[in-house]
């Protein structure tokens, strides 16, 4: 089996962690989002891999190269422009003419059963398999109901303006379970096929609507398991916690700490917090469920609770900075200086 991981999107919720980097180059615990999914895609024997790339493709070409030091084959669909899910996938899917493929969406940290994805796909003779998630209702989500043989019936998609509308809303009464799209398939060469070469489309609104109104067999199946959309930086520091604390079974070796060398003795990191490379904290600094990426320098008797602090970011002696657990997650942005004493609570 064939692979794709669609890796053009701007990440734009994420900002300002995605403004110098593509989305699926964000680290979690000191890895990048894509090496999860590439490390899961190999443990199911699908080696032989593209990335559907625009937005600053070229760092994740240089970060993987040719696949091999990752055990893997890798290729790469530029876009000359954004082309969309359905335009991005036809794109890669050029590579393998002829070929069924497994497709990601390179936002998404599961440990799915992929093997049983596929097995599920040959025995249903489907020219389109879906994952599913049972998650609460209501939900930002494309919400998809199957008939007794897991056969699609009906997606819907909400808009861009109600999936904001959604996430941006707090302590929203639950209403029951939906089945979503969780962000893998597997796609026959048929289903490839119908969809447009070189036109800007979205699988979800445009390809999957218009093949349902025609009966194709698209089906959905669970495998259970771990599964995150990391869309916001609330859900960036879930991620970091669910690797830290085993919820979800990686294919990697963790790096909660990458370097300790510039860590002074007395430092308490406290909580499931990851700290990156070539990370200065002076003595008497506190860390409680934090990211610190690399090369940030902490100054004395700082104190950090419950946010990311991106590269190359500078903080000094004495300074409090506090989100609120459960709340917005505050990100100090690549660069940043915080002065002395300043503080700040979320």
């Amino acid at each position: 089996m064939k692979g794709i991981i669609i890796a053009g999107g701007q990440g734009t919720r994420l900002r300002p962690l995605t403004y110098h980097r593509p989305k699926p180059l964000v680290p979690v615990v000191n890895r990048p989002l894509l090496e999860y999914q590439v490390a899961l895609l190999k443990e199911h024997r699908i080696d032989d891999i593209v990335f559907a790339t625009n937005f600053l493709a070229e760092l994740i070409q240089e970060h993987f190269g040719d696949g091999s030091r990752f055990g893997v084959r890798m290729r790469y669909a530029v876009e000359d422009a954004p082309l969309g899910t359905g335009g991005a996938i036809r794109n890669a899917a050029d590579l393998f003419p002829g070929e069924a493929v497994a497709v990601f969406n390179g936002d998404v940290l599961t440990d799915y059963n992929l093997g049983a994805v596929l097995d599920f796909h040959a025995s249903k003779g489907a020219m389109a398999t879906i994952t599913l998630q049972p998650v609460p209702s209501p939900n930002p989500f494309g919400v998809l109901k199957l008939d007794d043989a897991n056969r699609v019936k009906a997606w819907v998609e909400p808009t861009e303006e109600q999936k904001k509308a959604l996430a941006q809303q707090e302590n929203v009464p639950i209403t029951g379970t939906d089945l979503i799209n969780a962000g893998f398939y597997v796609f026959s060469p048929e289903f490839i096929q119908a969809i447009p070469p070189g036109v800007k489309s979205s699988v979800e609104r445009d390809i999957f609507p218009k093949l349902l109104a025609e009966s194709a067999p698209i089906y959905g199946f669970s495998p259970g398991g771990f599964w995150m959309d990391l869309g916001r930086a609330e859900q960036l520091i879930a991620a970091t916690r669910a690797i830290l604390d085993g919820s979800v079974k990686t294919h990697t070796v963790d790096i909660a700490i990458a370097s300790s060398e510039s860590i002074a003795e007395d430092v308490l990191i406290r909580g499931l917090t990851s700290v990156g490379y070539n990370v200065k904290i002076g003595h008497g600094a506190i860390l409680n469920d934090c990211i610190i990426l690399d090369n940030v320098t902490i100054g004395a008797r700082a104190v950090l609770s419950h946010l990311i602090v991106d590269e190359r970011t500078i903080i000094g002696d004495d300074v409090v900075l506090e989100g609120a657990l459960g709340g917005a997650t505050p990100v100090i942005a690549s660069g940043s200086v915080i002065n002395q004493g300043s503080r700040m609570h979320v």
